[in-house]
This record gives C-alpha cells, structure tokens and sequence, in this order.
C-alpha cells in the first residue's frame, strides 16, 4: 500500500513540475485556478478508496463494491465540475481539461496497483 501512496505522491508532484514548466515555456498561458484544489481532491478521493478496496476482503463482490466506488466517484466529482464550471465560467475549459487529465492518470494507477492485488 505504501508503494502506491509513494507513486501518487511523485506522479503528483512530477505534474506539477510539468505544469510550471509548460507555463514557463508559454505552452500553456496560466494554470487553472483551481490547480491546487483539484489536484487535492482527486488525491484524497483516490487514496480513500485505494484503502478501501485494498482492505475489501470479499472475493466475490469486489468487483461490485469498486463498479460502486466508481458510480460514487463520478457523482462526487461530477458536483465538484458543476460547481467550477457555474463559479468560474471563463476558466471553466481548462479547469475540466486539468480534472480530466489527473483523474484518467490517477484511476490508472489504482486499477494497475488494485489488478495486482486481486490477481495475487
């Protein structure tokens, strides 16, 4: 379990040197405003339910309890959207794009570690 909490904190940390770079570099003009949060809440969200899933022992309904995880995730995330989208309209586009980008990473990292586990 640590080794995930490590490769989510240095994933994290890696997109935010990038996202400073690519500023720095005038790829990008700003980063969104709501970087920080963002990135904040998609890590906590993703650890709590890495935890839960990882100590679910219940063979034959994990895959139940993550496909609900997952409904839970969208609704929950889906609500913090709509809240961006309606408070900061002009920054609405890359608010959604930097959401988008770290929640597919970051779901990816917990299938990858969560398929190991299950596969054991």
């Amino acid at each position: 379990m640590i080794r995930f909490f490590l490769t989510l904190a240095g994933v994290a940390i890696i997109l935010i040197i990038a996202s400073y770079a690519l500023v720095r570099q005038n790829w990008i003009e700003i980063l969104p405003s709501y970087f920080f949060q963002t990135l904040i809440l998609l890590l906590f969200g993703t650890c709590l339910i890495y935890i839960y899933l990882y100590r679910f022992n219940k063979e034959g309904l994990f895959v139940h309890v993550y496909l609900l995880t997952i409904v839970v995730k969208l609704l929950a995330y889906g609500a913090y959207i709509f809240f961006i989208i309606t408070v900061d309209h002009n920054g609405a586009i890359s608010n959604v794009i930097w959401f988008m980008l770290l929640y597919f990473i970051f779901t990816l990292l917990e299938i990858i570690f969560l398929y190991q586990k299950v596969s054991k």
